[in-house]
């Protein structure tokens, strides 16, 4: 039995997981006819669905640390949002492939986020997307626990990792688009990126006096290659928008 949430965050998942079992339940003839009309809140194939639940009158949303008493019917209102990826969808990503994860989901995290800030197809990282459907498909074990790329998100901007920010959404204007993307002056994201960095294109990053060449010697300093801007390079927030 799924237990009781005892948070807005919690309730939201929670939601998020009922409306999404609906077609799988009605699939195998277990879903009463009283709530077949419950099907038109499915999300549809390829699509992932997010709960939001508000403030009715504002249309602010509810604190996700906040007490699930403070979610109110009177006063409350819950949005249904269908959200379909594009763009890495239809592009030569790894997304196809499992890749497991490392012993430091954390660590994951912050290199998935890094690989879509870099998609060309994108114009910004959507949070609920990059969440709850993009690192499922992107093969990591531990993805596979919604409640842990929650906590994540939870952890990495409450530690300034990731900043956060509100786009217009074209289809629903009264809906903006929460937006993520990693803060990368903070030490924890550099440390993470820059044990990659050979893996993306073998350069050290700032500071680094470089690796050893294959006799154990330094290389000298005429041969260190020069430094790259960064890829999607320009200022970036450093303020994370109260929710």
């Amino acid at each position: 039995m799924e237990p009781r949430p005892s948070t807005i965050s919690e309730l939201e998942s929670q939601l998020q997981q009922a409306l999404s079992s609906l077609r799988e339940i009605d699939e195998r003839g277990e879903l009463p006819r009283e709530l077949k009309p419950l099907l038109h809140l499915s999300p549809p194939e390829g699509a992932s669905l997010h709960v939001s639940l508000r403030h009715r009158d504002t249309g602010h949303q509810l604190r996700l640390g906040g007490l699930v008493h403070s979610w109110v019917p009177r006063t409350c209102g819950a949005w249904i949002v269908f959200e379909v990826a594009t763009g890495l969808g239809t592009t030569s990503s790894p997304l196809g492939g499992r890749i497991g994860g490392s012993d430091d989901p954390l660590g994951d995290f912050l290199i998935a986020l890094d690989h879509v800030e870099k998609d060309p197809h994108l114009r910004f990282v959507s949070l609920k997307w990059f969440r709850d459907t993009y690192l499922p498909k992107r093969g990591y074990d531990w993805a596979t626990d919604p409640d842990i790329p929650r906590r994540m998100v939870h952890q990495a901007a409450e530690s300034d990792m990731i900043l956060t920010s509100k786009v217009p959404n074209p289809k629903t204007p009264e809906f903006p688009v929460t937006t993520i993307r990693l803060n990368r002056d903070h030490p924890r994201v550099a440390q993470v990126l820059a044990s990659i960095e050979p893996k993306a294109g073998g350069e050290p990053s700032s500071g680094t006096a470089g690796e050893p060449s294959g006799d154990g010697t330094a290389p000298s300093p005429a041969k260190r290659p020069r430094k790259r801007p960064a890829a999607g390079g320009g200022s970036r927030e450093t303020t994370i928008e109260a929710q």
